[in-house]
């Protein structure tokens, strides 16, 4: 498959619009970002609900979307110390909804209902998190941005190049199953190829966003890491439900989760990663003995 075809075909057309609107609402932020993550959050936890129904269990649906919505207010009113609360209440309510389902109770049914608003909500919260963060903000055509914003951006780019990588390469040149266990069409060398383009993909960005080096290449590498392990869990769960993809929204890709398993993961792990080694000022050059 030539670079002509291979960027022709009607997948990378969807993943192009898909792509766009997702960096429209990364730009404008606030109330865009989040009725954007709204979205994407209730869509793929009714997927991720459908695998739980496939294997015989019945979450409570309410309580998941209850607690991903009232996560996400938060997040987007900035009132992060309701956080603990509102898991709190997420994993009590839980527990007294299966209850009082009396014989009906499993622990199975209540497992998958908290495992729900943490997958479904609480990771990808993070994003709005990331998109918050400043130091002293960039600066870009005239007009003032968060730090934040260079941040996810730094995501959404690692994340493309990546999948575009490992996607071309894997496809004409890979042989080598990575694990054929969990996901059987993701080869070795697509991995490989993959993880190379997501940092060289950081370092450009943490080059254009003053980012120091060091951070960019660590930044990059975490992302590459978690956006693989993100797409390899949600593998595990359909391959465990029995499904090939997780829905068919989005023709040539699947479900939403199929698009959107790799940030589910990168958000949290972005967010905590720049909030405490560069804002909070810490430096990886410091922590190395030599």
């Amino acid at each position: 498959m030539g670079l002509i075809k291979f960027f022709s075909g009607a997948r990378v057309y969807v993943a192009t619009i898909f792509l766009s609107i997702t960096l429209i609402c990364i730009i404008l932020g606030g109330p865009y970002l989040m009725a954007f993550l709204a979205v994407l959050m209730v869509t793929g936890t009714l997927e991720l609900i459908k695998f739980a129904r496939l294997k015989g269990m019945d979450p409570s649906v309410k309580i998941i979307l209850l607690t991903e919505a009232l996560l996400l207010l938060a997040a987007g009113l900035h009132k992060y110390y309701y956080f603990g609360l509102i898991i709190t209440f997420g994993v009590i309510t839980s527990f007294i909804t299966i209850l009082f389902r009396g014989k009906k109770a499993k622990i199975n049914d209540l497992a998958f209902t908290i495992l729900g608003f943490l997958y479904g909500g609480w990771l990808p919260m993070h994003i709005l998190l990331l998109r918050s963060l400043n130091i002293d903000g960039l600066n870009f055509f005239g007009l003032h941005f968060k730090d934040g914003l260079g941040y996810i951006i730094m995501i959404f780019l690692v994340i493309t190049i990546s999948d575009i990588a490992g996607y071309y390469i894997g496809k004409n040149f890979g042989k080598t199953p990575l694990w054929p266990e969990v996901s059987p069409k993701k080869t070795l060398k697509g991995s490989v190829a993959s993880t190379t383009g997501g940092i060289i993909a950081a370092l450009i960005v943490g080059y254009f966003i003053n980012l120091p080096w060091y951070h960019s290449f660590a930044a990059g590498t975490l992302l590459v890491l978690s956006a693989q392990i993100g797409d390899l869990c949600e593998s595990m769960m359909k391959r465990d439900a029995g499904v090939k993809d997780s829905g068919n929204i989005l023709p040539g890709h699947g479900g939403v989760l199929d698009r959107a398993d790799s940030y589910i993961f990168t958000g949290a792990v972005a967010y905590y990663y720049f909030s405490v080694f560069v804002i909070g000022h810490y430096s990886l050059i410091s922590m190395l003995p030599f």
